[in-house]
């Protein structure tokens, strides 16, 4: 199973939109099944999977305890590709999710702030060992 997170610490980036983009761009082009993991506790995501009529993507909220188990059953489930949400300013969240994934997407917009967020996120990465991409 592939796992991205998408990780920003800084809040209003577009991290949710483009964990959600992902996750429905991921399930129509039959990647097997796509999960979207929302550990921000503000729920945008899960609110989200809940005004839908799709099934897929399927969204689960969890907390950065309990995403090990989190992913344990989207892999059992047959998922082949799974998204997570974070939220910003929670290290413990991102750094878990850090550690789970393949992949980190750092969503930033041209401001100044925003890119200097950046540098933190990236310092996250290293820390956990995976490669991060900015976009």
């Amino acid at each position: 199973m592939k796992i991205i997170a998408v990780i920003s610490q800084k809040g209003g980036a577009g991290k949710t939109t483009l964990a959600i983009n992902l996750a429905v761009a991921a399930a129509l082009a039959g990647s097997g099944g796509v999960t979207l993991v929302d550990l921000d506790p503000q729920a945008s995501a899960s609110v989200w999977g809940d005004n839908r009529e799709s099934s897929m993507p399927r969204v689960e909220a969890a907390q950065a305890n309990r995403l090990q188990q989190c992913l344990d059953r989207a892999r059992a489930d047959g998922g082949g590709f799974t998204v997570i949400d974070t939220a910003p300013h929670s290290e413990t969240a991102a750094l878990a999710a850090a550690r789970f994934a393949d992949l980190i997407l750092i969503p930033c917009r041209p401001a100044v702030l925003d890119l200097h967020a950046i540098g933190t996120t990236i310092d996250l990465a290293r820390l956990a060992g995976t490669p991060a991409r900015w976009c």
